[in-house]
This record gives C-alpha cells, sequence and structure tokens, in this order.
C-alpha cells in the first residue's frame, strides 16, 4: 500500500457514520446527494427518530417555572448528542397559575419533546408535582 491510500484510509476511519454531511462530499457526487437526502429526512446524524435520542427539538425547547428546574433537565445529557437544549440566559418570574397549566401544555407536544421532560424529570420520581 502507499502513502496515499494510508492517508484515505485513516480518513475515512476518523470520521464516525453520524456525522456525515453534505459538505463532507465533492459537490454534486451521490454520496453528498445521499447526505442531503438524509438531512432533509431528519436522519443520519441528527438523532431524530433514534430511539436513544433524548433531546428536546429546536423547535419545542423546553420552559422551565424556576431556575433549579433548568438546572436538573440540563444534568441529563443525550447519549447521542450531549447537551439536548439550548439554555436560556435569564429568567424572568413565570406567575404560579403559569407554572400550574404546564403540564398540560406538555401533552399536546410532540413525543419527542415528551420523550425529552421524561427523561429529566421521570413521572414516577414526581411524586406530589402535578403532571
Amino acid at each position: 500500500m502507499d502513502s496515499k491510500s494510508l492517508s484515505i484510509k485513516n480518513n475515512a476511519q476518523s470520521r464516525g457514520a453520524t456525522v456525515l454531511r453534505p459538505g463532507d462530499f465533492p459537490i454534486g457526487s451521490p454520496e453528498s446527494r445521499a447526505a442531503v437526502r438524509l438531512w432533509l429526512q431528519g436522519i443520519g446524524g441528527s438523532g431524530e427518530g433514534s430511539p436513544d435520542c433524548i433531546c428536546f427539538l429546536e423547535d419545542e425547547q423546553p420552559f422551565f417555572g424556576d431556575p433549579d428546574e433548568e438546572r436538573a433537565a440540563a444534568s441529563v445529557k443525550c447519549p447521542l448528542h450531549g447537551e439536548r437544549f439550548s439554555q436560556p440566559i435569564f429568567h424572568v418570574y413565570v406567575a404560579e397559575w403559569c407554572r400550574e397549566s404546564e403540564p398540560l401544555r406538555r401533552q399536546r407536544l410532540s413525543p419527542q419533546y415528551q420523550k425529552a421532560w421524561d427523561a429529566s424529570f421521570p413521572s414516577d420520581l414526581q411524586g406530589g408535582k402535578s403532571q
């Protein structure tokens, strides 16, 4: 084997199967087009639809009634992606009636949101909190 084939092999081995993006291939190549199709379908590197992913979707970020609740949720990491949501920089006061109605709102959100929430706050551990 020559040094060029070794470097190609090493490059291929250094990339994980879930991080391939269209830009990793020459423009217009079949591989690039396949990566775009997978990206548009929400599979491949995104993890959406994966049973192991417990991330909140980009358009369904979590709502927290207080900073302690947010810190508790942030301490749980997705096994595929690590950080599960983008944390806000500041907190504002949330009225009690709004905090109390939040469990009802969560029931109307996607199954992925509910899975991510349950990963942070399993219903069997919430005890006295309303669900």
